[in-house]
């Protein structure tokens, strides 16, 4: 998901997906992780500017607002600068407080692994996978030619189809906008629509489509994917 300044008729639900996923991750994550997603929700509702991309208050402010001592609010603050989710942008002088900026790049694939608890549709927002235009491929004109899928290549056409009866949710948020590239031998090709979801879908669910793939080729040895 590409955050943008807050703006345009999409701007406002943008920022609750923002915030829902922070806090699926605060309810759900590890407790270290989980407190410092709360902590930055707070910060992100109360004091972030969506316009210029960052939160301008003092340490002092901060803890109050979270409950803690300066110094505990100094420890998370440093925890999430570890993470890459915040960064000091004006350091703090006389009389003037931290600039921090907050890298949304970072701190939503940590959430990642929790939007499909909230639901697909969530997970297609976050994805991208909502805006992809249901048309055929043939009215597409592409950068570089994918090869359309034939009724010879119905391989994948069955492998998803069993992928979708099997885990529906999983199949909506991460295998639906999969498209069937090559096949040269026992290596099946996919292309996904955003390299997000490419990447994505190799870290965590090769397993899932080899699975598939394999129920219904037995000599497939090997799937990639690729935007």
């Amino acid at each position: 998901m590409q955050i943008r300044p807050a703006a345009g008729p999409q701007a406002g639900a943008q920022k609750y997906d923002v915030l829902t996923a922070l806090l699926t991750l605060a309810a759900q994550g590890a407790p270290v992780q989980g407190r410092l997603a709360l902590r930055l929700s707070l910060l992100i509702t109360a004091r972030f500017n969506w316009r210029l991309g960052q939160f301008c208050v003092g340490q002092r402010e901060i803890a109050r607002m979270w409950g803690v001592t300066e110094r505990t609010a100094k420890r998370e603050l440093a925890q999430m600068r570890g993470l890459g989710w915040i960064s000091v942008t004006i350091p703090a002088a006389r009389g003037r407080v931290a600039t921090h900026a907050i890298h949304f790049d970072a701190v939503l694939p940590d959430t990642m692994p929790y939007w499909t608890a909230v639901g697909p549709d969530f997970t297609a927002r976050m994805t991208g996978a909502a805006a992809m235009p249901q048309v055929p491929v043939s009215n597409v004109v592409p950068l570089h030619p994918v090869p359309v899928t034939t009724a010879a290549d119905g391989i994948w056409a069955e492998a998803a189809a069993r992928l979708q009866q099997d885990a529906p949710a999983l199949f909506q948020a991460w295998f639906s906008g999969l498209r069937m590239r090559t096949r040269d031998g026992g290596v099946l090709r996919l292309v996904a629509p955003t390299r997000f979801i490419a990447d994505y879908v190799r870290s965590h669910y090769t397993g899932h489509l080899m699975a598939a793939l394999l129920a219904c080729d037995p000599t497939i040895r090997r799937v990639e994917v690729d935007v």
